[in-house]
C-alpha cells in the first residue's frame, strides 16, 4: 500500500508540472509579442486650425477635415466669425448665409452655390459631418470674397480680408459700382422673390414624377421655374402668389425660380420634398 501511494504521488507530480508547464507557454507567447509590438501613437496628424487676421476660430463640436485631399471647413464657425448670420432649412437641406447685400445659398450634397443669383462651382460638394455642413475652403474665398491661403507647415487655413484688390481671387474681383461694366450687362440683382414662402414637392406614381412648385414673388414680375433644363413661364396672380404643376422623369431633385421686372433679376435655388 505504502509503494501504490508513493507511486501514485509521483505521478500526480509529474503531471501537475506538465499542467503547470503548458499554461505558461500562451503566456511566456503573449508576454514576447505584447512586448515587440509598436505603441499606437496618440495622434497620426495635427489637426487641421482656421485663422481670421491671425486670430483661431473655435469649432466646438467638428474641427476641420481633410478627405481625399481636400479641406474641408464647418460652414457656420466661419462664417459668423466674419459676420456673415447663417440659417439651415432641415427640410430643403439648405444653407443661406447673408450679410448686408450678399446672399449666399447652397444645399448639401451639390456641388453649386449660388451668390446674388450668379452661380458658383464648388471643388466637392458641401457634406454632413458629426451634424455639421462641411465646405470646400475654397468657397470661403469664391463665395464669402475672403483671401484663403494654406499653410501646409503648421495645416492652418488662413483667411484675411481683401484690401488689397491684387489680392482677390481670380474666380472673383470685387466690383466698383462707380464703373460701368465694359464685357456685358448683367441684369442688377433685387428682392423679388419671397424666399420664405417658395416651396417644391414632389411625388412618383408609377415611374411618372409629380413635381410642384409654389410661392410668392412680386405681382409685376415676369416668373420662370427651371426644373432640369427645361424653363417653364408661370403666371403670377395679382397678390403675387403662383403656382406649377409639371410631369416629368422620377428622381429629379431640384428646381430654379427667377423672376425678373423692368430690367432687374432675383433668382431662387431650392429642392423637392419627396411627400410619397
Amino acid at each position: 500500500m505504502n509503494l501504490f501511494g508513493n507511486g501514485v504521488n509521483v505521478l500526480l507530480k509529474k503531471v501537475t508540472s506538465l499542467l503547470l508547464a503548458i499554461a505558461l507557454v500562451p503566456m511566456a507567447a503573449f508576454s514576447a509579442t505584447a512586448a515587440s509590438a509598436p505603441v499606437a501613437p496618440k495622434a497620426v496628424q495635427n489637426a487641421v486650425k482656421v485663422e481670421y487676421n491671425k486670430k483661431q476660430i473655435a469649432f466646438p463640436d467638428q474641427a476641420p477635415i481633410i478627405n481625399q485631399g481636400r479641406t474641408l471647413v464647418p460652414i457656420r464657425p466661419i462664417a459668423e466669425s466674419l459676420g456673415f448670420e447663417v440659417k439651415w432649412n432641415e427640410q430643403t437641406r439648405t444653407v443661406t448665409i447673408n450679410k448686408g447685400k450678399d446672399n449666399i445659398r447652397l444645399v448639401v450634397t451639390q456641388k453649386i452655390a449660388n451668390k446674388n443669383g450668379q452661380t458658383i462651382n464648388l471643388d466637392v460638394p458641401a457634406q454632413i459631418v458629426n451634424k455639421r455642413t462641411v465646405v470646400p475652403v475654397r468657397f470661403i474665398a469664391e463665395a464669402l470674397s475672403y483671401k484663403v491661403e494654406w499653410d501646409p507647415k503648421t495645416q492652418t487655413v488662413l483667411i484675411a480680408d481683401n484690401v488689397n484688390p491684387n489680392q482677390v481671387s481670380q474666380q472673383e474681383k470685387p466690383k466698383d459700382p462707380t464703373k460701368p461694366a465694359t464685357d456685358e450687362k448683367k441684369p442688377e440683382q433685387v428682392a423679388l422673390i419671397d424666399k420664405e414662402s417658395i416651396e417644391g414637392k414632389s411625388t412618383t406614381v408609377a415611374v411618372i414624377g409629380l413635381y410642384r412648385v409654389t410661392g410668392k414673388v412680386d405681382p409685376k414680375a415676369d416668373l420662370t421655374v427651371v426644373i432640369e433644363d427645361d424653363a417653364h413661364e408661370v403666371e403670377v396672380n395679382p397678390d403675387g402668389t403662383f403656382k406649377l404643376q409639371i410631369n416629368g422623369d422620377e428622381g429629379i431633385r431640384s428646381f430654379t425660380v427667377k423672376a425678373e421686372k423692368d430690367g432687374k433679376q432675383d433668382t431662387f435655388e431650392g429642392e423637392f420634398i419627396s411627400i410619397d
